[in-house]
């Protein structure tokens, strides 16, 4: 007779629950807040399953931390449907900011990993990368078709990103001057780089 193979004890499914759960408690409270117990128990599951599946509180966070990345990476993606690629690049700067904006807790999990303690693994660093190809890809597609002038792919990402992200850094601390246009200092740094009209 041949040896049964124990059942699995927590799934997939399982595993997706207590993400979402762990996603929810950083986003409503940031990323201090997060328990085991308090995700474990509004996943219908024990504690137990969140050592299986993930290996640790730690484990589970940074699970949280590549299901952000995600969410932002197909949020700037959305904004990517014109086909023009200074119009796409605009559009995602727009969902860029919307998206921080609407998630600040995880935005704040996203660029400050470091700052709270969670360690960087393949899986983040992966997700990390993701998340910037859009605006690497559109970048490429601009200076390809003529639209931004000949330059370093990697320093034009770094001088529009910088800036995005240094306008929302600003907006969500509340120290966006009053009365500036976001739309306008994002789009003079677009056109910045574009090539010369004959």
């Amino acid at each position: 007779m041949g040896v049964v193979a124990r059942p699995k004890m927590h799934t997939d499914a399982v595993g997706d629950r207590l993400v979402d759960e762990a996603m929810r408690i950083v986003a409503d409270r940031g990323i201090a807040a997060l328990s085991v117990r308090e995700a474990a128990s509004a996943a219908g599951t024990s504690t137990s399953a969140v050592y299986s599946l993930f290996g640790s509180k730690d484990g589970l966070a940074r699970s949280v931390l590549v299901r952000a990345f995600e969410s932002f990476t197909q949020a700037q993606v959305s904004g990517t449907q014109s086909g023009e690629a200074s119009t796409d690049l605009a559009g995602m700067g727009v969902m860029y900011v919307a998206w921080a904006l609407e998630n600040p807790r995880l935005y704040e999990l996203m660029f400050g990993q470091s700052v709270v303690g969670i360690a960087e693994s393949p899986e983040t660093k992966a997700a990390s990368a993701r998340a910037i190809a859009p605006l690497r890809d559109g970048v490429r597609r601009a200076i390809a078709a003529g639209i931004f002038r000949s330059a370093e792919v990697d320093t034009v990402v770094a001088s529009l990103w910088s800036q995005v992200h240094g306008l929302t850094t600003l907006m969500l601390a509340g120290h966006f001057p009053e009365g500036a246009d976001p739309g306008a200092s994002a789009m003079a740094v677009i056109d910045g780089w574009r090539a010369a009209r004959p």
